[in-house]
């Protein structure tokens, strides 16, 4: 990998992983701690993190990120023992500290090293701390003021087990024990446990253990945690490898006689301190269904990697690379594929020896094998499901920075955390919606004067929601702000040519709000650094698209916006119209589809150079498909009294797509054009039917969007 670290590639992979969940849990306690202040969970959660990256990056050798961890915990331990107060300035520091840590965790993964200089940043973490009070390590356990071993601690040793603590000297061991606590607030104790004893065992050998390994794997675990070991290294080596393990507490480590004699230290406890002052932050974040911001206990990166057995009945979780979870997808679709084929071969078979039995067989044979590659089909996409909430939890530190810079106060609301979707969605629809969430807080939600004046709360809301509809998931980012002023965006338009004066007066509102999503179109006075409405609309437009997704607006003066996008559930298998047209057939995506319609020719009329029909009042312009790619009819081949009409829309624009003949719906597999082919305006990709030839997939927007400007000249040209 090249990373400069000594260790093999899987460590790094679970180092990565690890880091990640305690950088998200750190951030959601940040925004935690600023919106309820110095709530003690909060900052021992917060901690906690801390303090097991901390662990991690020295154990993988990273001196910086250790030193800069170092530094927030002893920021962190002054605010659980009540010596500082939580305020802005305190969490934009933990916040930018937060920062560094990605671009360290970047680093890692890449190899590439990070331009970043820490000594500001641990300078100011030390100006937090109270005179004279500069934070240091806590106490490493160790030998202290003789005390015997508790009688209880260790049951009684086998002879073989005495013979062996014996001979520890003589091959320059030393024994010890250890009396460990497992937190009560540990999701998996029994993991906890387990990556003890993987620690302890690596500097050493394992005598015993209360209890034993066996319990532990199976899951047989109690509150605590006691070993007896044999080691050439120091007790404090040892403790320091303890220390890695996330919430367990070291209560005794000491060296072990046979005789029941044994100096011990006291034991270590962590303090919790008074809720400090609370800050009044610039925006607040709310889960309604009881979420907890994204914080979730950080799972351990060893405790993820082990051959580890869990109890009847629990969960059980491996890590699988996406790349074997594409390549079953595949698998899959191509198994889609030869099933159609199959049922060709019999529907022949079935015509040509009609109740032949071997046919019978076949057919019996054939819908087993639909039943189990359907079933195949649904537990993979399953496996490739992923919650939005790894999505979401993103955006409330976005929210909070863009506040405080827009000067606004902002409530953000995210619902609906839980909803599934293909991660190949999630990952091209974060950058559109973070723009929708940008816009939201810059030209969406008044300033708090504003708000006021109007007669509205002091602080705007942002709400963020993800929910099922039908075969679709809807994602709606809406706010409560002034909302899209129609007659700006027709003045806009018509100072910009876009359209004619007369256009524009007889366009309906919600026809006029949709024209923000015309490239380069904005109705903002001024443009920000942060967005601006319309700005960069058309974009966030076609990245949708791009993945069969669709976006329409909804937006009344003085009251609010929404956005509400789109999506399928998958991008590998969708759902389409098959049409044939000159011997070649079309799949159109099915969620573009509004109806299909047989229209006499007698009813296409030409407005201004463009073939129309009008259905139930409304103007819709015809796209001829062999027209676009330019392909010819065979000579002599006359015009039909009838043509096949699909009527496709795209942001409530509708188009008639003509075409020769429907065929049927049914699921196409989703094959890229590849490179060689490169982009063709039109076409989204191929999929190959059940006969081996291959089917054209439609990128219906950008048929829509080829006629979609002429469509607002069309209807006054009519009347």
């Amino acid at each position: 990998m090249g990373s400069g670290f000594e260790i093999s590639a899987e460590d790094i992979r679970v180092f990565l992983d690890e880091a990640e969940e305690l950088l998200q849990s750190m951030e959601a306690g940040f925004l935690r701690l600023e919106a309820q202040g110095g709530d003690p969970e909060t900052i021992q959660e917060i901690f906690r993190a801390a303090h097991t990256l901390k662990g991690s990056s020295a154990t993988l050798g990273h001196q910086r990120m250790a030193e800069l961890t170092h530094a927030m915990e002893n920021v962190l331990d002054k605010l659980r023992k009540g010596k500082i107060a939580v305020t802005t300035e305190l969490v934009n520091t933990l916040f930018q500290c937060l920062d560094i840590l990605k671009e360290f965790k970047d680093e890692i993964a890449s190899g590439e090293p990070a331009e970043v200089d820490t000594t500001d940043m641990m300078r100011r973490l030390a100006a937090f701390e109270p005179q004279g009070a500069a934070g240091s390590p806590p106490p490493v356990p160790g030998p202290g003021p003789e005390q015997p071993s508790p009688p209880q601690a260790l049951p009684p040793l086998t002879p073989a087990q005495r013979e062996q603590v014996k001979g520890a000297s003589a091959r320059g061991l030393q024994a010890y024990w250890a009396d460990i606590a497992l937190s009560e607030e540990a999701a998996m104790p029994a993991v906890r446990a387990f990556q003890a004893l993987l620690a302890v065992g690596e500097l050493g050998e394992i005598v015993l253990s209360v209890p034993t390994q066996e319990d532990v794997e199976n899951d047989r675990i109690g509150k605590d945690l006691k070993i007896l070991f044999l080691t050439r290294e120091s007790v404090e080596a040892v403790a320091k490898a303890l220390e890695q393990v996330p919430e367990i507490t070291v209560r005794v480590l000491a060296p072990y006689r046979l005789d029941g004699g044994a100096p011990a230290p006291g034991p270590v406890a962590e303090a919790h301190a008074p809720a400090a002052p609370q800050p009044e932050p610039a925006v607040s974040v709310e889960h309604p269904e009881g979420a907890d911001g994204g914080a979730h206990a950080p799972a351990a990166a060893q405790g993820n990697n082990v051959p580890f057995k869990m109890s009847k009945g629990s969960l059980r979780t491996v890590r699988v690379d996406v790349e074997v979870l594409d390549n079953l997808m595949n698998t899959v679709g191509e198994l889609v594929i030869e099933r159609t084929r199959l049922q060709q071969v019999l529907s022949r078979l079935e015509t040509e020896r009609e109740g032949d039995e071997l046919s019978q067989v076949m057919s019996s044979a054939l819908a087993q094998i639909g039943r189990l590659t359907g079933s195949l089909q649904e537990e993979i996409q399953r496996a490739r499901m992923l919650p939005v909430d790894n999505l979401f939890r993103k955006f409330p530190r976005m929210m909070r920075d863009l506040a405080q810079r827009a000067g606004k106060e902002i409530h953000f609301v995210m619902k609906g955390e839980e909803t599934e979707l293909d991660r190949s969605v999630i990952e091209e629809i974060g950058d559109p919606l973070m723009h929708l969430l940008r816009n939201a807080v810059d030209h969406g939600i008044e300033t708090p004067e504003e708000r006021i004046a109007a007669g509205k709360p002091r602080a705007g809301t942002v709400t963020l929601e993800a929910f099922h509809e039908e075969n679709h998931i809807i994602i709606s980012v809406r706010d409560d702000g002034r909302g899209v002023d129609p007659e700006k965006v027709r003045a806009s338009a018509v100072r910009k040519g876009l359209l004619s004066e007369e256009a524009a007066r007889r366009m309906p509102d919600a026809e006029a709000i949709n024209l923000i999503w015309m490239p380069g179109f904005s109705t903002a006075e001024r443009v920000s650094d942060i967005s601006g409405r319309g700005v960069g609309l058309d974009v966030v437009q076609k990245n949708i698209e791009k993945i069969n997704g669709s976006v329409e607006i909804r937006s009344t003066r003085g009251q609010g916006t929404e956005f509400r996008v789109k999506l399928p559930l998958t991008l590998a298998i969708i759902r389409a119209l098959q049409v044939e047209l000159l011997g070649t057939i079309y799949c159109i995506p099915l969620g573009s589809v509004v109806e299909t319609d047989r229209i006499p020719t007698t009813e296409i009329r030409t407005v201004r150079q463009r073939e129309v029909i009008v259905k139930r009042g409304q103007v819709i312009p015809l796209l001829r498909l062999a027209d676009v790619f330019g392909l010819a009819r065979p000579e002599g081949d006359e015009e039909p009294e009838e043509i096949f009409v699909v009527i496709v829309a795209v942001m409530g624009r509708q188009v008639g797509l003509v075409v020769d003949s429907l065929i049927g719906e049914g699921d196409v597999v989703i094959k890229p054009l590849g490179r060689f082919i490169g982009e063709i305006p039109g076409i989204s990709g191929a999929t190959i039917m059940g006969d081996g030839d291959v089917a054209i997939i439609l990128d219906v927007p950008t048929l829509v969007g080829s006629v979609q400007e002429e469509v607002g000249r069309l209807e006054p040209a009519l009347n």
